[in-house]
């Protein structure tokens, strides 16, 4: 789990981040293909969650970093879920896919689910792209706010 947080920070341009170190909040993911997954369902792996928008150019950068980070990590069992807050968004996940290179499952939640899952405000700007790092016992050990960098 330090080795996940060192490379991603080697890449980061994070505005924000916070260690938070209390039980991540349940999330709801309509994925791709329709199902819904729970994030509780995941506890036992750790997770890292990214909230994107297919057409940020934030995003789109991060995704190469993103998928360095699941080459690396996900044969020790890190799962990466990457969620959008807007249903309209989802048409453009095979896009992004191919454009981007992204092979991470992805799907999208209620906006207003994102704001809970952070714990901000309705009120407060939700910004984009937005991670959360959730160890195997499901406590949310760090949030960050900010793009990554390409490797």
């Amino acid at each position: 789990m330090i080795r996940f947080a060192t490379t991603l920070l080697a890449f980061a341009t994070f505005a924000f981040a916070e260690d938070v170190n209390l039980p991540a909040p349940e999330l709801e993911v309509k994925m791709e293909s329709g199902q819904i997954v729970k994030l509780s369902s995941l506890k036992g792996s750790p997770v890292f969650v990214e909230f994107f928008s297919t057409t940020c150019p934030h995003c789109q950068q991060s995704a190469a970093s993103i998928e360095k980070v699941l080459r690396t990590y996900g044969p020790k069992g890190l799962k990466i879920v990457a969620v959008v807050t807007e249903e309209t968004q989802r048409l453009g996940f095979p896009e992004f896919r191919q454009k981007y290179g992204a092979t991470y499952p992805m799907g999208v939640v209620k906006r207003e689910d994102s704001h809970r899952f952070f714990n901000y405000s309705v009120m407060k700007p939700f910004y984009v792209p937005s991670f959360a790092f959730i160890d195997k016992n499901g406590i949310m050990r760090a949030r960050f706010v900010g793009g990554i960098q390409p490797p």
